[in-house]
């Protein structure tokens, strides 16, 4: 039986969520606009930038998004320098293992592959399916994987590994395994707790521990 497993990319692979504020900040300031609160933008995450943009500045949403990829871009390596902890040990243990890998995100493909090229682990992925503008589209994007990678819930061990609540869901309406990486500065823990996720790991380490224990 074919094993894999599909990623979320922030909160999971890395914390990006300080990144992705301070370029918008840069990219409203480039066009003399004031962003919106920070509480509001993270309320709205979901769509990918693009979407989110276009949802909280409809006049700009194209001209915001121009300038927050080259800011994207600029202060990855002050925001957002490196995977976490541990990601890239793990990552590199189930490919050499020969485990199917993919990557499930919100992001727009624009940031999501810089960002996994800078953090040195793209060339580990077989598959990136990123966000919609309209919103989160998770269960559609898993559907995608698998059909990818010839494979369904039935004849494959498949895990999902998200940061929220939502993406256990996902992973579980879609038929695979949800698991919840609870070690980035902004996770519920608690609420992940209650998700349908089969395991909760609140370090990378625990993660790898568990993987090589019920997975491997």
């Amino acid at each position: 039986m074919k094993k894999g497993f599909i990623f979320d990319f922030d909160g999971t692979l890395g914390e990006t969520v300080d990144l992705v504020l301070a370029a918008f900040d840069s990219a409203y300031a480039d066009l003399g606009l004031v962003m919106p609160p920070r509480d509001e933008i993270i309320a709205n995450f979901g769509p990918t930038e693009l979407g989110l943009l276009r949802r909280l500045s409809p006049a700009h949403g194209d001209e915001l998004f121009a300038r927050y990829l080259v800011h994207y871009s600029r202060l990855h390596s002050k925001y957002s320098p490196a995977p976490f902890l541990g990601i890239a040990d793990v990552l590199k243990m189930l490919f050499d293992r020969g485990l199917l890998l993919g990557i499930v995100t919100g992001k727009a493909r624009e940031t999501a592959e810089l960002s996994l090229k800078k953090y040195g682990i793209f060339d580990y992925f077989s598959v990136v399916e990123c966000g919609d503008e309209r919103g989160a589209v998770k269960p559609v994007k898993i559907r995608n994987v698998l059909n990818t990678w010839k494979v369904t819930p039935q004849n494959a061990e498949i895990y999902y590994l998200g940061d929220i609540e939502r993406d256990a869901c996902d992973a579980k309406e879609s038929g695979i395994t949800p698991l919840a990486a609870a070690w980035s500065d902004f996770a519920d823990v608690a609420a992940l707790e209650k998700s349908p996720a089969k395991a909760v790991f609140r370090s990378v380490a625990e993660f790898k521990a568990w993987v090589e224990e019920n997975v491997l």
